[in-house]
């Protein structure tokens, strides 16, 4: 029954972990990159403006944020920026921006960032993304990137 018990005290942190560690896949269809993608590539021009509409309804959506990101909007939304097009370039490779996100993930809870922190910013940049795409932000396209944001929160909260 020793056996049995140390057993099951080993096999179960084993499982937890197995739980707390995201899958890799993403679950996003070949249908949902494209989409993800293609509406990136239609405000990459724009992208440090999009950055900064990000930013600003971020803030208003919850003022306490705006304490946890330091310095000016313009310096946060180029961050923004090269994060946003990191996550383009790894889309492909369902893993390879895991490790990355792992890692801004708890620069963030440092910060007194939090899961729920998470789901605003992605409130913040669906509603940033419905207003510089207008008509080209359809549906599918906000499933997709709601898709997307949920995933980075599971790695970036966890």
């Amino acid at each position: 029954m020793s056996a049995a018990l140390q057993a099951t005290a080993v096999a179960k942190p084993r499982s937890r972990r197995a739980r707390s560690v995201p899958s890799a896949e993403t679950h996003l269809t070949a249908e949902q990159k494209r989409l993800i993608r293609l509406s990136f590539l239609r405000v990459e021009p724009a992208l440090d403006l999009v950055a900064q509409l990000f930013f600003l309804k971020l803030f208003r959506l919850d003022p306490t944020l705006r304490k946890k990101f330091a310095g000016p909007v313009e310096v946060q939304a180029r961050k923004f920026a090269s994060g946003a097009k990191l996550a383009m370039i790894s889309l492909g490779h369902e893993d390879g921006l895991a490790p990355t996100l792992k890692l801004l993930g708890a620069r963030h809870r440092q910060l007194g960032i939090r899961a729920r922190h998470y789901r605003t910013m992605s409130r913040a940049l669906v509603w940033t993304l419905e207003r510089s795409l207008e008509k080209d932000f359809d549906r599918d396209t906000k499933d997709a990137w709601n898709t997307l944001l949920a995933y980075f929160t599971r790695i970036m909260a966890g």
